[in-house]
């Protein structure tokens, strides 16, 4: 570390260059981390598990004719009938479709009457068989039963007949121990209703909605003058369940039937925004990061060669060339170390504005770390090249006047 004392010497008494640098390292060190941070929670909002068979679900929608009862009627017919074709496993009705952005959200209270709502959440009124045809995973508490089932004008929520509710709502509403909200007493638009069972996760109608993981479940037909269907097929016969449906319903109907989508269309349809503001934010973040590390390479390097002079003279004073790389390695080292330092402060405060202003999470300390061991190797990097070029050249060659 004999080097140390003198490197710091020269990087005090020329301070533009060192200064300007240290600025470049910070600045780029900032960006990366934010950005990197921000790129992958965008990604997370697209990714993140539905909950539901996806590879085996299909939906449509229905229009329905008639008095109240006639509707009624209709729909039974054709849920029996889609329910006995061979590549059909399993048929329901509900009111909500996931990711469809269509669909009914509620307030939810564990006070009735309080002025302030716990929490939101999606509504699926829809068949007794929910669970099984969706493929949610029940973690307590039981399901529904036919005899739960009512064919309603309404959502049936002043009923008390119990819901089924996500892992997501119940850790909303008791984050201490979602197992808690398990036989609890729910005020759903300040209806009363008890948690009968819990599923592991279920996608909300909305992909933009802060609150899409809450939803809860109840066994209604919500009987209108359409109605929304989820179709399981049997595994590997999606395709030729898709075709037999629309086989039986539109062949000689004088009903709207469309919107035939496989959930995964749906969930493609419904994150195309956030995909497209995914990839945006990628090419922007990786331009800018390879414009601020040239911006350092390029300083770099200019700061080397411009002392190729100084290095001759070092060379025909005895210096090695280990000797003159190694001085310029922790010449960069210390200039990096001091970059790094103030980027994380920068970092900090930035991403403190994020969380405040935009409601962003804070960046997680492994971030910050990934960040620092990145700017440092891609430092030494900076470095190497030039270094090594100019500790190669002879000392006549390098104290040449030019």
């Amino acid at each position: 570390m004999k080097d140390l004392k003198p490197i710091i010497k020269s990087l005090w008494y020329a301070k533009t260059a060192p200064l300007l640098l240290i600025l470049q390292i910070a600045v780029a060190f900032t960006i990366l981390v934010n950005s990197v941070f921000m790129l992958v929670q965008k990604h997370g909002e697209f990714n993140d598990p539905s909950g539901l068979d996806e590879d085996v679900l299909f939906s449509f929608q229905m229009s329905l004719h008639g008095s109240p009862e006639e509707r009624v009627a209709s729909v039974y017919r054709d849920l029996d009938a889609i329910r006995a074709l061979d590549s059909v496993e399993e048929v329901v009705t509900v009111n909500s479709i996931p990711l469809s952005h269509r669909g009914a959200g509620m307030e939810v209270r564990l006070k009735q009457g309080s002025h302030e709502y716990d929490s939101k959440a999606g509504l699926y009124a829809g068949g007794h068989q929910m669970i099984e045809t969706m493929g949610l995973k029940l973690i307590a508490g039981e399901g529904f039963t036919l005899s739960d089932e009512r064919a309603l004008k309404d959502f049936g929520l002043s009923q008390p007949v119990g819901v089924v509710i996500t892992k997501a709502l119940a850790q909303d509403l008791y984050p201490n121990d979602w197992r808690q909200a398990l036989g609890k007493t729910l005020y759903l638009n300040d209806k009363e209703q008890s948690v009968r069972g819990i599923v592991e996760q279920l996608v909300g109608p909305w992909s933009f909605w802060g609150y899409k993981n809450n939803n809860f479940l109840v066994p209604t037909l919500f009987m209108m003058t359409d109605a929304s269907f989820i179709v399981r097929a049997h595994k590997g016969l999606l395709e030729q369940s898709i075709r037999d449906v629309k086989d039986l319903l539109l062949v000689g109907s004088s009903r709207n039937i469309d919107n035939f989508m496989k959930l995964s269309e749906t969930r493609a349809w419904a994150y195309q925004p956030q995909v497209a503001a995914y990839n945006t934010l990628k090419i922007v973040i990786v331009g800018l990061s390879i414009i601020i590390m040239l911006g350092v390479f390029g300083q770099t390097r200019y700061t080397i060669l411009k002392r190729q002079k100084q290095i001759g003279i070092r060379r025909a004073l005895g210096a090695s060339r280990y000797e003159i790389i190694r001085y310029f390695m922790l010449e960069n080292l210390c200039i990096n170390v001091c970059g790094i330092l103030f980027g994380l402060g920068l970092t900090i405060v930035a991403n403190n504005l994020l969380v405040v202003h935009f409601g962003l999470a804070p960046v997680p300390a492994q971030y910050l770390l990934i960040g620092v061991v990145v700017v440092l190797l891609a430092g030494v990097l900076a470095v190497l090249q030039p270094v090594l070029k100019t500790a190669s050249i002879s000392p006549t060659e390098a104290t040449r006047s030019a």
